[in-house]
């Protein structure tokens, strides 16, 4: 019994040195020196400032549009007759050529009755002219001469006293002259020419289909003018005024002059811009389609700043300034905006700016600028 407690007592003395003698060993080590010289470094996209002249160009896509989209609309009822050309979609034209016609034949002939019915009102009057009016009968014997019913009226003779105006009202010569005249000019309608060089952009009515007063036959672009429409933002419509000289970049690179021919009074409300409209000429050297896209470079003034990404701006008008590897928040002055830059002042020459968007920042890195 005793032999058992005297070997627990030897083991519970062996377990406790052991503890002691780890702790004091522990407690024995020295603590590893800290390297002074190891902390958290970052690199930055940075720019020297240094402040020169600059060029303010501005270049923006626009949209080619016919200068003009008229709609083609009979004015009288009847049969749609072949023109000059096909009367379909696509289809080229002249100026002055014949679009369609409207069979006028009925019309043409009650006219051309008209026209022998004045001309006998003319030969019944003509010897009472040539009594009472001998110094008068010559004129109106070559008028009733030169009138002939396949041809428009010839004008008017000079009536020279009230009584030659109360005779020939008295016989309804003047009443049935302009009567003839109205006729004239609604025959004309049924006849219809292009009014410019264009294209059949729509038909809505086939060769040999009916017309009706007031319908929309067709629509017809220009050609040989277009216009290109340019949002403009609005921090920029104050650099570009009507007469201006700007850059027209066609789809295959090249490259011609052309003018702002007006700036439109208002902003966009969907898309916060100004449209600026130039005209352009189409030429055998440089052709636009209707719809397509252009790029037009605008020359703006020769300011005097330094250029930075827009990814550079903190806030609206603060930028960081790297110095001794911390980050300064400056206030700038942006005295321009470009397509994807801004040219900035308000800061000293040879200051470093960082040039790129930072998420965050801490006091514990070092900024290390890099190019």
């Amino acid at each position: 019994m005793k032999k058992n407690v005297f070997s627990i007592l030897i083991g519970l003395a062996i377990i406790v040195g052991a503890i002691v003698l780890s702790g004091y060993l522990i407690n024995s080590k020295p603590d590893p020196q800290k390297n002074s010289l190891i902390h958290n470094t970052m690199n930055v996209k940075a720019s020297q400032i240094k402040y020169s002249d600059i060029e303010t160009n501005m270049k923006y896509r626009g949209r080619v549009s016919a200068f003009n989209t008229v709609d083609l609309t009979a004015e009288v009822s009847g049969r749609i007759l072949q023109g000059d050309i096909l009367f379909k979609e696509g289809e080229s034209f002249k100026k002055n050529d014949i679009i369609v016609r409207i069979y006028k034949e009925d019309v043409l002939a009650t006219h051309k009755a008209s026209i022998s019915s004045f001309l006998q009102t003319l030969a019944q009057i003509l010897p009472d002219i040539k009594v009472d009016y001998p110094n008068e009968y010559e004129k109106w014997n070559n008028f009733f001469i030169a009138i002939d019913p396949e041809q428009n009226l010839p004008e008017l003779p000079q009536i020279n006293s009230n009584q030659e105006k109360v005779f020939l009202s008295a016989n309804n010569v003047l009443t049935n002259y302009y009567n003839l005249q109205n006729q004239e000019i609604n025959l004309a309608k049924y006849t219809i020419r292009a009014p410019f060089n264009g294209t059949l952009k729509t038909v809505n009515r086939e060769i040999g289909a009916a017309a009706s007063m007031g319908s929309t036959l067709a629509t017809l672009i220009r050609s040989d003018k277009l216009e290109i429409t340019v949002p403009v933002f609005t921090d920029d419509i104050q650099w570009i005024k009507k007469g201006d000289t700007a850059t027209l970049i066609e789809r295959t690179g090249a490259e011609t002059s052309i003018s702002v021919s007006r700036i439109s009074g208002y902003v966009d409300e969907e898309t916060q811009s100004v449209n600026v409209y130039l005209t352009f000429y189409p030429s055998s050297q440089m052709n636009l389609l209707e719809g397509e896209y252009v790029d037009i470079a605008f020359e703006g003034q020769t300011v005097n700043g330094f250029e930075i990404p827009r990814e550079s701006l903190v806030g609206e008008t603060y930028v960081y300034v790297l110095n001794e590897g911390k980050l300064d928040k400056t206030k700038i002055n942006i005295i321009r905006s470009l397509n994807d830059t801004y040219i900035i002042t308000g800061i000293e020459e040879n200051k470093t700016i960082v040039t790129e968007s930072l998420a965050s920042i801490s006091s514990n890195v070092e900024y290390i600028a890099r190019d």
